[in-house]
C-alpha cells in the first residue's frame, strides 16, 4: 500500500529533485551511520568534559559542557528540549529537522553535523552524546528562515517561536559565553570573563518600564518591618506603602547578589543618581536584558520573597539570607 501521508509525499518530492550524486552521498552517509561501531564508555580516545552545568534560558535548563579541547557542547537530548519539544528525545529532534519545509533550510554541513553527534565522557555519566553549541544556533536560524519563507506547517510554528527566543538570548555575547558561565569555565578562561558575563545582563539603552516586583513583595516587607501596607498621598490618594528604605533593601538583597555586586556596579555606572535625593533617570531593571538579565532578576526576587515570607523579623530574614547566599557575605553595611 502506498503511504500518502504529507510527510511521505514531501519526501518523494524532495527525492525527485535530488541529483544522482546527491542521492549517492545521502546513501553513503546513511550506511556509515548504520554500520559505525557504537562507542564504548571505556574508550580512552573519547574526549572528556572538564566542566558541565545547566544553562538557564527562560524556564529551560539545558545541559551543557566544555570539553578538554575547548569545544562547547549541548547534550543531544537537550536540543529537543531547547526547542520546547515535549517528548524531548534526541531522535524526536532529528525527525523534526527532516520534516517538510524545515529540512529544505538545512545546508549539507548542518545535516552532517546533526547526523554525527559527538560522543564524549561527561563528569557524571558513563557516556554522552552532544552537539557543538553553534549547531543549536544554526538550527534556530534555519527554523526562523523557514518561518519567514512561509515553509512551516501550523504545527511547526511553536518551533519558530522558541527558536527566536533562543537566538535573542544568544545574541548579546554569544552562546559560548553563556555556556562558560553555566559550567563555571569562565573562572579559568580569561581575565575579562567577568566583564563578558556582566554584558549578558546589561542593556545600555533603557527598555520601557514593565512591572518586575509583585505587590506581594512590598506587602511582605511592610509586614516584617511592622509598617502599614497602605499610605495616603498629599492629594488624598491611598497607595501601597513603599518607604525609601525598601529601595535600599532591594538594592542589597536583590541586585547586589547578581554576580556578587558586579552587575549592580555596572547599573550604577550607566544609570547614576542625578540629584541629592538619589533620583535616577530609570529603574535599574529597565537596563537589564530581556532574554537573560530580567530572568535572573525574577529568580532573585522570588528567592528573596520566599525568605521574607518565612521570616517574622528583618533580623530573622538576614540570617536566612546569609545561609541561602553565603557568598554574598554580610550585607548589613549596604543596607544600614
Amino acid at each position: 500500500m502506498t503511504d500518502d501521508t504529507p510527510q511521505s509525499k514531501g519526501g518523494r518530492i524532495r527525492a525527485s529533485n535530488l541529483s544522482e550524486e546527491e542521492r549517492r552521498e545521502i546513501a553513503r552517509r546513511g550506511a556509515q551511520a548504520r554500520w559505525k561501531p557504537k562507542p564504548e564508555a571505556s574508550d580512552p580516545t573519547l574526549p572528556r568534559a572538564t566542566h558541565q552545568g545547566k544553562m538557564q534560558v527562560g524556564t529551560l535548563d539545558l545541559d551543557c559542557y566544555v570539553l578538554e579541547d575547548g569545544r562547547r557542547l549541548f547534550h543531544k537530548r537537550g536540543m529537543a528540549r531547547a526547542l520546547d519539544m515535549k517528548s524531548g528525545g534526541g531522535n524526536v529532534f532529528l525527525r523534526a529537522m527532516r520534516r517538510k519545509g524545515l529540512g529544505s533550510e538545512l545546508d549539507q554541513k548542518l545535516v552532517q553535523d546533526l547526523e554525527n553527534p559527538i560522543n564524549f565522557k561527561p563528569l557524571t555519566q558513563d557516556l554522552g552524546h552532544g552537539y557543538e553549541a553553534d549547531v543549536l544556533v544554526n538550527v534556530c536560524k534555519a527554523i526562523v528562515r523557514a518561518r519567514d519563507a512561509g515553509k512551516l506547517t501550523a504545527s511547526q510554528e511553536g518551533l519558530a517561536a522558541q527558536a527566536q527566543i533562543l537566538l535573542n538570548a544568544f545574541a548579546k555575547v554569544g552562546v559560548a559565553a553563556l555556556i562558560d558561565e553555566a559550567t563555571g569555565f569562565q573562572e579559568i578562561r580569561q581575565p575579562n570573563a567577568l566583564r563578558i558575563l556582566v554584558q549578558q545582563y546589561i542593556e545600555n539603552e533603557k527598555r520601557e518600564w514593565e512591572k518586575q516586583f509583585p505587590d506581594e513583595y512590598y506587602d511582605e516587607l511592610n509586614r516584617i518591618y511592622g509598617s502599614r501596607k497602605r499610605t495616603m498621598t498629599a492629594s488624598g490618594a491611598v497607595i501601597q506603602n513603599r518607604p525609601q528604605h525598601f529601595a535600599n533593601f532591594t538594592r542589597t538583597y536583590v541586585y547586589h547578589p547578581l554576580e556578587n555586586g558586579a552587575v549592580l556596579e555596572e547599573l550604577d555606572r550607566i544609570n547614576p543618581k542625578i540629584n541629592a535625593k538619589g533620583t535616577r533617570k530609570a529603574r535599574f531593571h529597565q537596563h537589564l536584558t530581556e532574554g537573560y538579565g530580567i530572568e535572573k532578576l525574577k529568580r532573585q526576587v522570588q528567592e528573596v520573597l520566599t525568605l521574607v515570607k518565612v521570616s517574622d523579623t528583618v533580623g530573622q530574614f538576614r540570617k536566612l539570607f546569609g545561609k541561602r547566599f553565603p557568598k554574598a557575605g554580610d550585607q548589613t553595611d549596604l543596607f544600614d
